[in-house]
């Protein structure tokens, strides 16, 4: 595998963290990850803030900062309750609209990253303690894989491992709940 940087633009905030932990759990149980792949947070607060300054400014920052193989970015963002709000699907589309003028990707999840892993709506202030719960038990073991592979936009799904494996090799023997 050759050098590689994957930037991933999530919307949690920086102290929280807690998009962060979803996914670094997802890549290191189902992908091999060594030295040659870097993986870089820029924490948005929340999704509005997808092509603030800050944010593009962090992008490119990291970008110039690695220089020993190519850089990749990968938004990920809840989609919310798109089916039933028009505001919230016109924002999904802008964002989509912006990941792909930009040449970027974008990893979606339905309703939010909580439904994904848990499958249930998280109230604001028990997020950091399911994510941290979440890391503590090794849960993503239980998470169905077909849950995190959907092509088709869904509630309680994501296309995480899809938009990954364009990247990433999976790990040979991922272990399921109660495998030997």
């Amino acid at each position: 595998m050759n050098n590689k940087q994957i930037i991933l633009c999530v919307e949690s905030n920086k102290r929280a963290q807690t998009d962060n932990i979803y996914i670094k759990e997802t890549i290191e149980y189902f992908f091999e990850i060594g030295n040659e792949v870097n993986i870089q947070f820029v924490n948005m607060d929340n999704k509005d803030n997808y092509k603030s300054r800050a944010v593009l400014n962090q992008i490119k920052e990291f970008i110039r900062d690695y220089k020993i193989g190519k850089s990749t970015v990968i938004y990920c963002i809840d989609l919310d309750q798109y089916e039933a709000d028009p505001v919230q699907a016109k924002k999904n589309e802008d964002i989509e609209a912006f990941v792909k003028e930009n040449g970027y990707e974008l990893i979606w999840f339905g309703h939010d990253i909580e439904e994904v892993y848990w499958g249930k709506k998280a109230e604001k202030g028990e997020k950091v303690k399911l994510a941290t719960d979440f890391k503590k038990r090794g849960a993503i073991k239980d998470v169905p894989r077909d849950k995190l592979n959907c092509k088709k936009v869904a509630k309680g799904k994501s296309n995480i491992l899809d938009v990954f494996a364009r990247h990433l090799d999976y790990r040979k023997n991922i272990k399921k709940k109660g495998s030997s």
